[in-house]
């Protein structure tokens, strides 16, 4: 990338992709082992010590391949009450969207990360520090950078142009943070975003960069376990609830053939019917999209954009590490076409996927089951196309549920496990893990 700039990097690229090569074997296949990921923050090893966490995750729940949370958001642990192993502390509020390594800013342009300004946190490099340490126990290491990359009082202030907007000019919330969420067709947060995998792949020995960004935004409830069989309301309430129609999109649409300012007026239209009454006449999302081409549209070229943001990270990290593996969080559980995945093209940029499908922190031996069914119908999209591991959330209060899920989910097709998150987790469901595990069709690898 000496010859370029990152700007121009960027608009060498334009709107085309390629597939990637994968760089996990895929644990279907005879004799392989499982990858069990599990994911950390950085407190945690500041204060339980990186061994100790890494004895608890690898002895414990067998864990071969540990990544670290960066720009996270929020108090932790997610769900309210304490910490149940830190010695140090019972919850841990969140510098919003900070980084926990020393950043090469020659990576980046007009934004700049924000490193952790926390003391306990801000003498190391805990990037390097756990990488060196997994690769002492010859685990993977990898870093997942969070839902949201730039801090929402930062974008407002100085990037208020990046910003998503609905079909009615008014700025998109996230469903999650309540906040502001940033438009992927932005030259200013796609150049941070090369920066932030280039940075990465060029200084650190990592195996994989997984992420979980917002693409475009859905009412919490579709993010619950109760999923409606049709996303017709999906399809109702996109250009209301999600983005995006900024001047960034504009152009961006422009350059596809696409008027997206002459949509916007029709699209308009649709956003101010009465949505309930057309849900009560019994159409489909694909009937009514059928009868809304320009509908269609807006949302196909939402997946456009969020495939080419996606093929920009990937060429860039690649252009310093050939073998980094890019990995997709994907954690829109299904119809994931509404919020810009659109995963048989998505599949084309990236190379592996965890699939969120979290069920174990709830009493409910019956949601396992559900689970288990959406997992076997994910191998069916994903599993020619990509190594993917099913999400399994270890910070419940049941281990027999946990344990159970560890058994059967093995069946599904996936190649391995990724365990949400080691700080909000009893102990004693790593180890249900491992009992799951050695019940699993990989026993033979947990003895």
């Amino acid at each position: 990338m000496t010859d370029l700039t990152r700007r121009n990097f960027i608009k060498a690229l334009g709107m085309t992709g390629v597939a990637a090569p994968l760089q996990f074997l895929h644990a279907k296949e005879l004799g392989n082992v499982p990858e069990i990921s599990a994911s950390v923050f950085p407190w945690d090893l500041a204060d339980e010590g990186i061994e100790n966490v890494l004895d608890n995750l690898q002895g414990r729940a067998g864990a071969n391949s540990i990544y670290m949370c960066n720009l996270s958001q929020s108090i932790r642990p997610f769900r309210g009450g304490d910490y149940p192993h830190n010695p140090v502390r019972k919850s841990y509020t969140c510098e919003d969207c900070h980084i926990y390594w020393k950043p090469d800013m020659k990576h980046y342009g007009k934004i700049k990360p924000l490193r952790t300004k926390r003391d306990f946190l801000a003498k190391s490099d805990w990037v390097e520090d756990l990488t060196t340490a997994l690769r002492k126990r010859k685990m993977k290491s990898a870093v997942e950078l969070f839902h949201a990359w730039i801090d929402p009082i930062r974008l407002q202030e100085e990037l208020p142009d990046a910003i998503q907007i609905n079909v009615f000019g008014k700025p998109v919330i996230t469903h999650n943070y309540k906040e502001p969420v940033v438009c992927h067709n932005s030259p200013e947060f796609q150049e941070y975003a090369v920066g932030l995998y280039s940075d990465l792949a060029a200084n650190y020995d990592l195996d994989y960069i997984q992420t979980c960004l917002v693409p475009y935004v859905l009412p919490i409830k579709y993010l619950v376990q109760n999923i409606p069989p049709d996303p017709i309301e999906w399809a109702l309430v996109a250009p209301e609830k999600g983005g995006c129609f900024c001047n960034n999109c504009v152009l961006a649409a422009k350059k596809k053939g696409f008027d997206l300012e002459e949509a916007k007026k029709e699209l308009l239209i649709l956003a101010k019917q009465d949505k309930k009454a057309i849900m009560d006449s019994g159409i489909t999302a694909e009937e009514y999209l059928k009868q809304n081409p320009v509908l269609k549209r807006w949302l196909d070229f939402r997946c456009e954009s969020i495939n080419n943001f996606f093929h920009l990270i990937s060429t860039a990290a690649k252009s310093f590490n050939p073998k980094i593996d890019i990995r997709w969080n994907h954690y829109v559980r299904t119809h994931s076409y509404y919020s810009g995945i659109d995963l048989p093209s998505f599949m084309n940029h990236i190379d592996s996927i965890r699939a969120n499908a979290f069920v174990e922190h709830q009493d409910n031996m019956k949601l396992v089951h559900e689970k288990v069914k959406y997992l076997e119908n994910f191998e069916k999209v994903a599993g020619d196309h990509v190594h993917w591991v099913a999400a399994l959330d270890i910070r419940g209060k049941n281990p027999a549920i946990l344990e159970k899920s560890a058994e059967l989910s093995s069946y599904t097709g996936c190649d391995g496990y990724a365990l949400s998150h080691y700080g909000g987790a009893q102990l004693k469901n790593l180890d249900a893990v491992k009992r799951g595990l050695q019940k699993s069709k990989w026993s033979k690898h947990f003895r």
